[in-house]
């Protein structure tokens, strides 16, 4: 009786048993619903986190970066993005899903904090890593090439919006502005954001009483789900269908906007939504 033998190069070839990824994030509590599903996830391993300290723009300071989201956004936004991100960091730390880790501990995940991921700091960490796959989520920079480069089995973003439309920053702000439907995407990362294959979308069925915070949460938790489902096609290199559309791209949003919306009775954030974070 004959034993197969596996060549050398089809070793080489075989998809690893479990895809190493590197997790590229803010933080707070939508980062932290993603890495907690990717965490439960027995078919891949995370190997490192980025977790981005942007405020604004890669070169503005923590007080300069304030002064830009107030002088565009207004302060109720700015605010927003602090129960966002800085509150929800520290109150996730109590609940049962779990944080995001914003440094380095004996024996656990290797973590890089960045306002920039292209720089060679940045580049080495990610190349050292050695990941498999890339995974972002609620990660407020752009990949560049030599980013994009790394990971042998691409990267990969979930996007709180059904791309193309609603491009950029807070989709789902802007989809409640349009009276839009409101939705996830799983896509390949290139050089231009938000514009690549797309993997898997899905449709959340609106509660019109949602702030925009638990409705954002809803949606990266569908969002990761999903990623997760595609791990198969990843392991296989199967590629996306292409965006049929250059779509609509919003920056951050105006402080016209953000009356408009609260003219509409909706709400960015209410207390009982950083009270479910300790659950």
């Amino acid at each position: 009786m004959s034993v197969g033998v596996e060549s050398s190069a089809e070793l080489a070839s075989a998809p690893p048993r479990r895809l190493r990824v590197i997790f590229c994030t803010r933080g707070g509590l939508f980062g932290a619903l993603v890495l907690h599903r990717l965490r439960a996830c027995d078919e891949i391993e995370i190997c490192a986190i980025v977790r981005s300290s942007r405020n604004f723009h890669p070169r503005f300071g923590f007080l300069r970066g304030a002064l830009a989201y107030l002088g565009r956004s207004g302060i109720k936004y700015a605010l927003y993005l602090l129960c966002a991100t800085t509150i929800a960091d520290l109150l996730c730390r109590w609940g049962t899903i779990g944080y995001v880790p914003s440094r380095s501990r004996p024996g656990g995940t290797p973590v890089h904090t960045t306002a920039d991921i292209n720089d060679p700091t940045s580049l080495r960490f990610l190349s050292d890593s050695a990941p498999d796959l890339l995974i972002s989520a609620f990660f407020d920079q752009r990949l560049q090439e030599a980013a994009l480069a790394v990971p042998p089995y691409g990267c990969v973003n979930i996007h709180p919006s059904l791309l193309p439309s609603f491009k950029g920053v807070d989709p789902v702000l802007q989809a409640r502005l349009h009276q839009a439907g409101l939705g996830v995407t799983v896509h390949f990362m290139t050089p231009v954001l938000d514009a690549g294959e797309l993997l898997a979308q899905r449709v959340l069925v609106e509660r019109k009483q949602a702030s925009i915070f638990e409705t954002t949460a809803a949606l990266f938790g569908e969002g990761a789900d999903a990623l997760v489902a595609q791990i198969g096609r990843l392991k296989r290199r199967e590629r996306g269908l292409p965006q049929t559309s250059a779509g609509s791209y919003q920056s951050w949003p105006t402080r016209a906007e953000i009356r408009a919306l609260r003219a509409g009775k909706g709400a960015l954030i209410r207390f009982a939504d950083l009270m479910r974070m300790l659950r």
